[in-house]
């Protein structure tokens, strides 16, 4: 890793890129949303005004987000902390604040079980706009075959901006404003971040330090849970960019 973070100084320096943190107060875990309508439909959804009335879980999306929440609740337990040391955000978008309900739903379950205790702390929620779908400019709507233009373009450029498509470099800062953001607002928490597939990636690899070009090397599935670090431990193995055309589940 350290490769990575000697690459992305390099990087930022000359792309003006915002800096990850030095240090962090709270652990992160980015959460991708559920299977949704959008998903089944193969089309994309980054309209906010359109995604935050519509393109819902479907009920396998639902299942997804329970299953994020037992993934969440297990990383709880090996760090030995409460429901009440936990808070949930999500976008505006339909999809992802039902992931959220349900992972937060799921987490106080797990509680129940563990303890028998059912007057237990509630679990805190929150909506955060800069978790919103990355805007995907004129493809919006379109089937997601329109991500094989668009990422081999990041993966030349983080600034491009082509079709309107909102550039990886603007997503990093919007991504640098709400962990500002929350570091204020919280001290040794866990902070759970229910968002989208390439603003999970680009989160996960800007807060690591790596560069950010190749996020698309880090699919998340849907309701996949990873925790997000410095030091990019928690990074998994990158993989080839596959076509989405078909499915961009």
């Amino acid at each position: 890793k350290m490769f990575c973070l000697i690459f992305f100084g390099l990087f930022l320096n000359s792309e003006g890129i915002a800096s990850p943190p030095e240090k962090l107060k709270n652990i992160y875990f980015a959460i991708r949303h559920g299977q949704s309508t959008a998903n089944v439909a193969n089309i994309i959804s980054s309209n906010p005004m359109v995604a935050s009335r519509q393109h819902e879980l479907t009920e396998n999306g639902r299942e997804q987000a329970v299953s994020a929440g037992v993934s969440l609740w297990k990383e709880m337990e090996r760090l030995n902390a409460d429901v009440d040391s936990l808070v949930l955000y999500s976008s505006n978008f339909t999809r992802a604040r039902q992931t959220k309900e349900i992972i937060a739903y799921e987490i106080q379950r797990q509680r129940q079980l563990k303890t028998g205790i059912f007057d237990g702390p509630f679990c805190r929620i929150g909506l955060l706009e800069n978790l919103r779908e990355r805007d995907f400019g004129i493809h919006d709507g379109q089937n997601t075959g329109a991500y094989d233009l668009i990422w081999p373009r990041d993966l030349e450029d983080a600034t491009s901006s082509v079709d309107g498509v909102e550039s990886v470099a603007s997503v990093c800062q919007r991504l640098s404003d709400m962990v500002q953001l929350l570091e204020k607002r919280h001290d040794n928490e866990l902070i759970g971040l229910c968002s989208h597939a390439d603003v999970c990636q680009i989160f996960q690899c800007w807060i690591a330090g790596c560069d950010i070009r190749t996020f698309s090397s880090y699919r998340y599935a849907n309701g996949e849970v990873r925790r997000c670090d410095i030091l990019g431990e928690c990074l998994p193995e990158p993989i080839p960019m596959v076509s989405q055309s078909e499915s961009a589940a």
